[in-house]
Parts: structure tokens; sequence; C-alpha cells
């Protein structure tokens, strides 16, 4: 029997380095300060309802919880080489729980108030999404700057942004069912689980695949496009991430809506499945990114290790990591443990210049 093929010794080019600017100071003060702060304003602004209603409050940490749990492992899978490290995964996840949703609270209420005095109080949650996606959108900004490494396509930013819109969406659905509770039942009555059950459905048959997730990737599919496509002119990707965060505040007003009967459902639909195209148009990039660092072998290697085995994926979330931070050597040794769980053969691939 002949020896399996061995890969041959490579040099990965110059890669995206790593943070070590002492400069990023300023963003982690920009981070931290908005994080606590706006912990700090959900607290008291729901902490006297959540005492009231112990036992719901509890509950839906516990049901939102799982559901977000469920939510962002399937989100963390969405880059088949796993480039977002999960400490960004989450600093978007705490930033859209507390600093995206504090601030925007104060103003929406403010904005609610004035609407209320003028007799009209429903037309103030169509003013939402100018308050609350621009502090998503910074949110995104500073995950991606504060990553262990930066982006190298867009499909980061999508990632980045989906897991703000998680957290944003996870806390806002818990402060949701505190109130429901306690506006539609009488003293005595609103610490039962009848409405959380209610909001637990709807968020699981509807919200999951039309809210603040979606959005709110799409968002940051536009500012990873924005801050990795260096062969596009710069007006070119300001135009596609302009038009991509303005798409998000759209749909985001669509939601808030409920005004346009069929167009509503389908333009729900229609977000939800533009956010998959963006999945996969990502995903090309990621390979033109990768395999010209790979092109002896073949992308059925690749492709196996992601579907087979849990273990192979790691591996190729580990080889990515190392094209990431310039470790040859450790890109070399993933690459033998690919070839040798997957297909065994090696092909020369000739692979387009980027």
């Amino acid at each position: 029997m002949s020896a399996p093929p061995t890969p041959p010794l490579f040099t990965i080019p110059p890669p995206a380095s790593a943070h070590q600017d002492p400069s990023v100071w300023p963003l982690r003060v920009v981070y931290l300060a908005g994080v606590l702060s706006g912990a700090a304003i959900l607290l008291v602004a729901f902490g006297p309802s959540a005492a009231e209603v112990p036992t719901l409050t509890g509950s839906a940490v516990i049901g939102f919880g799982l559901f977000g749990a469920v939510c962002g492992w399937l989100l963390s899978r969405i880059s088949d080489f796993g480039t977002v490290a999960p400490s960004a995964r989450w600093l978007a996840l705490c930033w859209g729980a507390f600093a995206a949703i504090g601030y925007p609270l104060l103003a929406n209420r403010a904005i609610r108030d004035h609407f209320a005095a003028r007799g009209d109080g429903e037309s103030w949650s169509l003013l939402t999404p100018f308050t609350e996606e621009p502090a998503k959108l910074l949110g995104i900004f500073v995950v991606l700057l504060l990553a262990a490494t930066r982006p190298r396509s867009a499909l980061d930013g999508l990632v980045v942004g989906s897991f703000v819109g998680l957290g944003f969406e996870v806390v806002e659905n818990i402060a949701r069912s505190i109130n429901n509770a306690i506006t539609s039942y009488p003293p005595g009555q609103r610490d039962n689980l009848g409405s959380l059950t209610v909001d637990l459905l709807h968020e699981v048959v509807r919200g999951s695949w039309s809210g603040h997730i979606v959005i709110t990737g799409i968002a940051g599919f536009g500012v990873g496009y924005a801050m990795t496509a260096g062969d596009r002119s710069g007006v070119r990707r300001w135009a596609v991430a302009v038009s991509l965060v303005a798409l998000a505040v759209a749909g985001h007003l669509l939601w808030n809506s409920h005004r346009f009967g069929a167009f509503y459902v389908l333009g729900q639909v229609g977000l939800f499945v533009f956010f998959l195209w963006l999945i996969r148009v990502g995903r090309r990039r990621e390979a033109e990114i990768y395999l010209p660092y790979l092109g002896y072998v073949t992308p059925s290697v690749i492709e196996a290790g992601i579907r087979r085995s849990r273990t192979r994926r790691r591996v190729t979330s580990e080889l990515a990591a190392a094209i990431g931070t310039g470790d040859a050597q450790r890109a070399h040794r993933c690459i033998q443990r690919l070839v040798r769980d997957g297909s065994g053969q090696i092909q020369p691939r000739r692979v387009k210049p980027m």
C-alpha cells in the first residue's frame, strides 16, 4: 500500500492582523459605558415591575434564555470557517441586550409621552426604528473593531449584527412579557404564566425569523462589507452599507406598522429570504478568501469535514483562526488533519486571483 499523500508546506500571505494597538482603549470605554449604563437604565425601568411578578419574570428569563441559546447555536454555524470568535459573539450579545435597549428606551418613552399628550397613543412606535437601529449599528462597529482579529468578510458583520439583534430581542421579549402581564391582569392575578405562554409562542412562530436577528444581521452585513471589501471603491462599499442599513430600518418600520395587509407578510418573508441570500453570498466570499491558501485540497475534503464530524468542524474553525493570525505551522497541521480525516485525495486546484 502506498503511503497517504502529505500536503506540502506552504506560506500564508499577510493576515488580517490581531488588535494589539493600545489606542483601542476608547472603544473599550465606550463599550463598557454603554453596556453598564444600559443595564442600569433597564434595572431602574423594569425592576419594580419584575419584583411585582417574580414567578413570571423568572420563567420569562428561562424561556427566552433557552430560545436565545438555540438561536445563538444556529447563528454560530453560519460561517463555515467559524471566523467570529466566541468572545466577539458575547460582546455583541451583551451590547444588544443592554446598551442597544437602555438608551433607546429613554428616547422611546419621551416620544410616547409626546404622542400621548396629543391624543395619539399608537403612532409613536413608528419612530422607534430611528432610535433603536442607530444604537444597534454603533454596537456592530464597536464589536467588530474590538474583536480579537479584524473582520475578513461581510459575513463576519452579519454574524455580529445577528448576535446584537439576538441580545436585543431576548431582553425586549422579557420586558414585553412583564408589561403585558401588568397591563392585562388586575393586581393579585398578574404573576401567572398565561400571557407568557402566548408571548413565547409568538416569538418562536413569528419573531424568530422576522425580528431583530434578521434586520440587524442585514445591517451588519453592510457594515462588514464596508470594512472588508478592499477590492471595491469606497463609494461602492459605503453605498452598499448605507443601502443595507436603510433596508434594516425599513424592515423595522414595517414590523411596527401592521398597516399594509398582505404586503406586511410578504415584506417579512422577503426580508428573511434576503437574509438567507446574504449568508450564501458571504459564504462564497469566505471560500474565495480561505481556499486559495489551500489550493491543493479539493473542496470535497473541506465540505466533508464541515458536514460529517463536529471534530472536523472544529479543525476547520482552527484553520481559519490560524490563517487569520498568520500561524502557518498551525494551519499546516490543520490541513494534515483535514486530509487524513477527509477523502484522502489531494488534487491541485486552480484558484482565480483575488
